[in-house]
């Protein structure tokens, strides 16, 4: 297959050069071998188109859209995320000593390495399994001066080996590889691999647990997007079902209140590796005030540390990459002051599902 998109890369750029306008349709070309999978090639021949065309306004955008394109979107606000990287600056020197050797799961672009090296780490190994982020992650490593103590893998971390990417059993694991929904990207299955393959018996994890968290909601929106009854004087009932039962929310998003405490419905502990294949849990939610409890109130908790939490919890004015979600309710319930609520909820290690249980 290699050789394949090289003759394919090789021929349409020995046509495409003989244009005026060659650079504009190399980006085209690197789109097509992108549309194939092959994003590492796509990267280098739209980079170097941009580098042609440099004076070429179309090709500078038609290039940033194909860049844009292979590179996931949170990882812009996630980089400028300040209240994230402070409190990831600050959990990565506390657990680094002089002389670690750490081991990351799932780098992006590089920002934690880059922390942990800059730590103190004597030997950061990480892995991406999107090429273009590794790449970026290699590239950043090299202009910020840590070339030589950061080693990305291009891959997913359970073909990490020791004695080939590792030296040794790592000292310390970290990662970031949470979804908003907690278990989007099959964080439990990559933590569990390497504590058991690729980290020293006595190896911390930042974070060291992470937690599903719920709550009561009401929601201003939700005759507009949690529920469908009826439209412009029709019976649209047979729709409701449709309406999706995890709607992501900006954190600050306005006109959310959570009407209880919130309430741990999954909590995991990194430091073990015995994951449950599936959960189902109850909890009770009690209302802090009368109101109306419109959506389950759902979001992520990280525990870096003791001392540093990290969590999506709706709050206005607030700014976090991560975001909560709002399953919407068939209809809304009117509480009373100190009533309970129980919120059901299960996973099987990839999706999470919640649920009014009783009242």
């Amino acid at each position: 297959m290699s050789d394949e998109i090289d003759r394919t890369i090789a021929t349409f750029d020995a046509t495409l050069r003989q244009r005026p306008d060659y650079p504009f349709h190399l980006v085209g070309l690197a789109e097509m071998i992108a549309a194939k999978k092959h994003r590492g090639r796509a990267l280098k021949l739209v980079r170097k188109a941009m580098r042609l065309g440099q004076d070429d306004p179309a090709t500078i955008m038609r290039g940033r859209r194909l860049l844009a394109s292979m590179l996931p979107g949170y990882h812009v606000p996630m980089m400028n995320d300040a209240r994230r990287n402070l409190a990831w600056d600050k959990a990565l020197r506390r657990a680094i000593r002089p002389g670690m050797l750490v081991f990351e799961i799932g780098t992006g672009a590089g920002m934690l390495a880059l922390m942990a090296a800059r730590a103190g780490a004597a030997k950061v190994v990480t892995c991406e399994t999107n090429p273009v982020a590794a790449e970026l992650a290699r590239e950043l490593a090299a202009r910020n001066g840590y070339a030589d103590r950061i080693d990305v893998i291009t891959g997913p971390s359970q073909k990490v080996t020791i004695g080939k990417d590792l030296e040794r059993r790592a000292d310390l694991l970290f990662c970031d590889i949470f979804a908003d929904d907690l278990l989007g990207f099959d964080p439990l299955s990559a933590i569990g691999d390497a504590r058991e393959r690729l980290l020293a018996p006595d190896a911390a994890a930042v974070p060291r647990a992470a937690s599903l968290c719920v709550a009561l909601a009401s929601w201003q929106d939700y005759s507009r997007s949690g529920k469908l009854d009826s439209a412009c004087g029709f019976d649209v009932s047979p729709l409701a079902d449709f309406v999706s039962a995890a709607l992501l929310q900006p954190i600050d998003t306005p006109g959310i209140e959570l009407l209880s405490e919130r309430e741990t419905l999954f909590r995991f502990d990194f430091s073990d590796v015995r994951f449950p294949a599936s959960e189902r849990h109850v909890v009770g939610c009690r209302a802090l005030e009368a109101g109306k409890v419109d959506a389950i109130a759902r979001w992520i908790r990280l525990e870096l540390d003791a001392d540093t939490i990290l969590e999506a919890r709706p709050e206005t004015g607030t700014r976090f990459f991560s975001s909560p979600t709002l399953t919407p309710l068939g209809a809304s319930i009117m509480v009373e002051a100190g009533e309970e609520i129980r919120i059901g909820g299960s996973h099987d290690r990839r999706k999470i599902l919640t649920w009014i249980e009783s009242r």
